[in-house]
């Protein structure tokens, strides 16, 4: 009991296709049922008589005697007189086969006549039938002069009825090797397909094993010839034979790759050599291709016992579903084509009692062995289908994971987005306060630099100023016109003082002007003209306005401690100063020169432009001091470069 549930899926699948096979079977054998308007002329009934040769005109008027194939000889010629049933048949044929050249004659003249060339040989004449017209009301009898070729004779088969009767037989005896046919090599197709989207060997060796069997199928009918009147087809039916082992030995290599690797892998390569041996024999030697034909019968034993013990092996150390499909249907397959063969020749050899009870099987299909070819490709297409369903399965389960990864990954993404969003938004916001701070000490640090020059500036004013007063308190009783004098020169300081402090008061309430670079400058250069008496060349359009603030703000307090840096050497006289700029696509370079002046003490230039000079540094610039034929020089250069973000950050 306990190896009968074991094997239940074994005999599930060997059930499904023993009823699947014996129902078609018996459906077409009704399909295929005896048309009783055709009459079989069986050589039992007919007389034969030697002939000198196939030239003759007449048939002999005596030598008759009762036809029997083993009294004929091969490549000779021979007449037949074959009586005919008195059938009421209004368009009257034969249906001859098995038969080389030949002559029918009806009431003494030719009928028909056919001679069996060279070039015929590869004709098989099982399968090549002739058709001839006969006069109605039918003859008592007719005679045919035949010539057996080298291969044969064999019994002659010879069938009389009307021509749509016969045609309409065919129809029905041969239909299912057709459907065969077709259903395999369209199997053959889809095979192929696989193939060429998958490149795996065992769709090749799918579609070439199902190629061979809807091949063989479809030639081997008589039905073939009203589609296609040709010999060649039918003649290579039997290559088909060993190429079909060994596309048979191929699937089962791949279907089990870890049993008996060596033995199927050296089974293959033998089998595909005799196959293209049996091939070119059968296109240039007809007796080398039958040689090869007969020889395949028991290399054919091997390949069936080597098939077998691979699937038995597989279905004992896995019983799946592809071990028990395959195994199921290669047993179907061995059990039509042992019953192929005993309807073809062994029930001559079986004891009256066993042919008795096998006399059904004379009842099924003529051609079992296609049958049995497409039960085991059936069970092949199973076993792919259940191979490709897992892979599908499998891509399935696959893309639902990636999908999870995805989503997660995803999910991450968007949760480190946002905190990168919210970092950046603190960044902005504190490089904001920072940029601001900045500014915002950076205009202190100016007010506290304008302050200290207020201080120096005029402090000595007023310093000078008291020394006046002091002088002129002294001289007053003593020397009037002196003391007038100094008091002059002591108003003139406190009004220059005065202008001191106006200038200065200026620039702080016009602080936020200095973003404005363009208009500061111009306000800048015009104080200096108007308090000073100063002069300044420039060009207003070279002035540059794709700077930030930082830049900008070194900008103008490099001009305005210039200005400053000259009335001080000039002792508060007039002075000319020239303001040129060049810039290139990464940097800007000014130039502000104060004419007809030599270099200023070190005192001097740390006083003012130390600190200017740290700035330029800070933002990646460079303040120097030159001096040439023309004067002194500062010069300024400034990479094109934004600080107010990320700079600003830093520079804090």
């Amino acid at each position: 009991m306990s190896n009968f549930t074991a094997r239940f899926s074994l005999y599930r699948a060997l059930l499904i296709l023993v009823v699947l096979l014996i129902g078609l079977g018996l459906l077409l054998s009704a399909f295929q049922r005896h048309n009783e308007l055709i009459f079989a002329l069986r050589g039992k009934d007919w007389q034969m008589a030697p002939a000198s040769s196939f030239d003759e005109a007449q048939p002999p008027q005596s030598g008759w005697q009762r036809y029997s194939t083993q009294k004929l000889e091969t490549e000779q010629s021979y007449w037949l007189r074959i009586p005919l049933p008195s059938a009421k048949l209004t368009d009257p044929y034969l249906q001859i086969r098995n038969f080389a050249s030949m002559k029918v004659y009806e009431r003494g003249s030719v009928q028909y006549e056919y001679v069996h060339t060279a070039f015929d040989k590869r004709i098989k004449n099982g399968f090549s039938w002739k058709l001839v017209p006969l006069s109605a009301p039918l003859p008592d009898e007719l005679y045919m002069l035949v010539r057996y070729s080298k291969h044969f004779p064999i019994d002659g088969r010879i069938e009389l009825g009307n021509k749509a009767d016969l045609l309409d037989a065919m129809f029905r005896y041969d239909i299912d090797n057709l459907i065969l046919g077709f259903l395999l090599l369209f199997c053959s197709l889809i095979g192929l397909g696989l193939y060429a989207s998958q490149r795996e060997s065992l769709y090749l060796y799918f579609a070439l094993l199902s190629f061979t069997g809807g091949y063989g199928a479809l030639v081997c009918n008589h039905l073939f010839m009203v589609i296609w009147d040709t010999p060649f087809p039918g003649h290579f039916q039997d290559a088909c034979m060993p190429l079909g082992a060994y596309a048979l030995v191929g699937a089962i290599s791949k279907l089990y790759p870890n049993l008996y690797t060596r033995t199927l892998r050296l089974s293959r390569r033998l089998l595909l050599v005799y196959a293209a041996l049996t091939l070119a024999s059968a296109l240039f030697s007809f007796t080398a291709y039958v040689q090869a034909i007969v020889a395949f019968a028991p290399l054919s034993l091997a390949i069936v016992v080597l098939v077998y013990w691979t699937m038995r092996t597989a279905y004992r150390l896995k019983q799946d579903i592809e071990s028990v499909w395959m195994l199921a249907g290669f047993l179907s397959l061995i059990t039509m084509v042992a019953i192929h063969m005993y309807r073809a020749a062994l029930h001559t050899f079986v004891p009256q009692k066993i042919k008795f009870l096998l006399s059904w099987v004379f009842e099924l299909p003529v051609d079992l062995l296609f049958w049995g070819l497409f039960a085991f490709v059936v069970c092949l297409i199973r076993v792919i289908v259940h191979r490709y369903t897992a892979m599908n399965r499998q891509l399935t389960e696959f893309n639902r994971t990636l999908e999870q990864a995805v989503q997660t990954r995803t999910a991450q993404l968007r949760e480190r987005k946002e905190q990168l969003e919210a970092a950046h938004e603190n960044l902005e916001t504190s490089m904001r306060e920072n940029a601001e701070a900045l500014a915002e000490a950076m205009r202190l640090e100016e007010r506290h630099r304008i302050t200290g020059s207020i201080h120096d500036t005029v402090g000595h004013t007023l310093s000078a100023t008291i020394v006046q007063l002091e002088a002129a308190k002294r001289l007053i009783d003593h020397d009037r016109p002196l003391t007038e004098e100094k008091l002059s020169s002591a108003q003139s300081l406190i009004r220059t003082g005065l202008e001191d402090i106006r200038r200065f008061v200026r620039i702080l309430r016009e602080d936020g002007s200095y973003y404005d670079l363009v208009g500061s400058i111009g306000a800048l250069f015009r104080d200096a003209e108007h308090s000073r008496g100063c002069t300044v060349e420039y060009d207003p359009g070279t002035l540059p306005t794709a700077l930030d603030t930082l830049q900008k703000r070194v900008v103008f307090q490099t001009l305005q401690q210039g200005i400053e840096l000259g009335a001080k050497m000039n002792l508060g006289r007039p002075c000319d100063f020239r303001l040129s700029v060049q810039a290139d696509a990464e940097e800007i370079g000014l130039r502000f020169t104060l004419l007809n002046a030599s270099l200023p003490s070190d005192a001097d230039l740390e006083f003012g432009l130390q600190t200017i000079a740290e700035r330029a540094e800070r933002i990646g610039g460079n303040l120097i001091v030159e001096e040439d034929k023309s004067g002194f020089t500062l010069k300024l250069i400034l990479p094109l470069v934004s600080h107010d973000s990320g700079e600003l950050h830093r520079l804090g």
